[in-house]
């Protein structure tokens, strides 16, 4: 680890404490047993990351620029190839759901620990998740024929509730795939469930 550049040091830190704490929660885990998941000592740790909290905050805000960055990459790379919006879109969805789909730790510590961090750290992954719902809104409203009645506000709701959720409950090796489970769930947020 001492070749590592600072960056790279907090973020292999970052790593086993996001071990840690999605295998015994947050509030049950100390620096001592990140330091020693680290092979590293416990004033190692302080050298990078004063508080646990600290340590929190860069794992779920990391977490979150990393996810815009995908995002913004499957856009480019649509608007690369000439996709039209709405494809865009779909190929956006399957981008998100991949995403949280990439690791359970990740996504059980987005989901179970979020509201231990601190006031400062709060507000900062507040403002990061506001600007991921602009994005996938944004892309939203570039679709032709959406329905104007619709509430946009509501419709990226539901779109990032229902990816989150089959981030949660899906796994590998059943009867869909989560391509397919994709693909279903974009074909209901563009037709609905009942037939003309």
């Amino acid at each position: 680890m001492l070749r590592l550049s600072m960056e790279k040091r907090k973020d292999y830190i970052a790593a086993i404490a996001a071990k840690v704490f999605s295998e015994k929660g947050y509030k049950s885990s100390s620096l001592q047993e990140i330091a020693d998941y680290a092979k590293i000592s416990k004033a190692g740790i302080y050298h990078y990351f004063k508080t646990k909290d600290e340590i929190l905050g860069h794992i779920l805000i990391k977490n979150t620029d990393i996810f815009m960055g995908k995002l913004i990459n499957s856009i480019n790379d649509s608007k690369k190839k000439g996709l039209n919006q709405r494809d865009s879109f779909e190929k956006l969805i399957s981008t998100f759901a991949r995403h949280i789909q990439s690791s359970g730790k990740r996504r059980l510590i987005m989901a179970r620990e979020m509201h231990n961090l601190t006031d400062d750290y709060q507000k900062e992954l507040y403002i990061k998740q506001q600007n991921l719902f602009n994005l996938i809104k944004g892309e939203l409203l570039k679709i032709e024929n959406l329905d104007k009645k619709l509430d946009p506000n509501i419709i990226t709701f539901m779109i990032i509730g229902t990816m989150n959720w089959i981030g949660r409950w899906y796994k590998d090796g059943k009867k869909l795939d989560l391509d397919a489970i994709t693909k279903q769930n974009i074909r209901i947020f563009f037709h609905g469930m009942l037939k003309n």
